[in-house]
This record gives C-alpha cells, sequence and structure tokens, in this order.
C-alpha cells in the first residue's frame, strides 16, 4: 500500500511538472475575457467588459483586437451623465518571461463609440498568474465633449486610471 501511495505521487509530481512547463502562452491562437474600472478619481467613473482574441507570436509577443462595452457616469456642473459606449481597439501585448508567473506590457488603440466618442489609447502594466492577469494602466480616451444640452462642445483628452483583470484561454500546450 506504501508502495502505491508514494508510486501515485511521484506521477502527479511528474504531472504537475509538465503541466507547470506549459503554463506560458505559446504560439497560436490566444484570446482573453476582461473587465475592468476606470476612474480620474474626481468627475469620470466607469466599467467595462470585453474580449480580446489574436495570435501569439512567440512565447513573448501577442498581437489582436477586441471590443470592449463601457458604461459609466460623468460628473459636469452638478449633473451627473451616464453614458454607454463600446471600443473596438487593436492590441499589442508582451509577456516577459516564460513562467507561470511573468509580468508582461499591453497596449491597446481603438475608437469609442455611443454616448462617447473618439481615439482610444491603454497602455498597462500588469502580472499574469497561469491564465489570470492583473493589470494596472492608463485609458486615455479622446472624447466629444457634450453635456446634456448644453451648448458646450469640442474634444477633451481624459486621462484615466484603469485596473484591470482578465483571464487567458488559448495560447497554451496541453
Amino acid at each position: 500500500m506504501k508502495k502505491l501511495y508514494i508510486a501515485v505521487l511521484m506521477i502527479a509530481a511528474i504531472g504537475a511538472s509538465a503541466q507547470e512547463k506549459s503554463e506560458f502562452p505559446t504560439k497560436g491562437y490566444r484570446g482573453s475575457g476582461f473587465i475592468h474600472y476606470v476612474s480620474n478619481g474626481d468627475d469620470w467613473e466607469s466599467y467595462s467588459f470585453g474580449t480580446t482574441h489574436g495570435y501569439q507570436i512567440n512565447h513573448n509577443w501577442f498581437v489582436g483586437g477586441g471590443m470592449q462595452l463601457n458604461f459609466g457616469s460623468l460628473f459636469y456642473r452638478s449633473d451627473d451623465y451616464s453614458f454607454v459606449s463600446a471600443t473596438e481597439f487593436a492590441a499589442v501585448r508582451f509577456d516577459m518571461l516564460q513562467k507561470r508567473i511573468s509580468p508582461y506590457l499591453n497596449f491597446r488603440l481603438g475608437i469609442t463609440v455611443g454616448d462617447i466618442t473618439g481615439a482610444f489609447i491603454a497602455p498597462e502594466f500588469g502580472v499574469r498568474f497561469r491564465h489570470f492577469n492583473l493589470g494596472i494602466g492608463a485609458e486615455l480616451q479622446n472624447h466629444e465633449a457634450v453635456y446634456g444640452l448644453s451648448t458646450e462642445s469640442g474634444y477633451e483628452f481624459s486621462e484615466l486610471l484603469m485596473v484591470r483583470f482578465a483571464y487567458d484561454f488559448g495560447g497554451r500546450k496541453k
């Protein structure tokens, strides 16, 4: 019985070791689903969820694109305005290490349409733990500044702090 127990432990250890080596991204399809919170700490707050899909070029580089839906509020002149928008973007990501835990750099560039319309840039730094990602970055949103029935309009560039949680799927050797 003791030999069987030791054999089972050895097989489990070998399986875990082999699985551990394949925890970093490999060449081929890679996708992720994410949620994030964005705020400027004052008058802008939003929640977004979305997905990114693309190609893992090697263990480090990923290119792809995606879409996110944004729900938020903007406080202006004693009024609170809710908004809904969608952002389509291109993405480039660099995973720094080929290990279970790896820092990464992510850069997204796109356009937002809906209640908020304009260019979108989102640099991000984070850590990947197996399939889970936690990042912090900036979300720079160029948008038309039309508030309610106000005649004030033009374009603003909002600088927002972003905290993002993502789950990767695909892009791993089995």
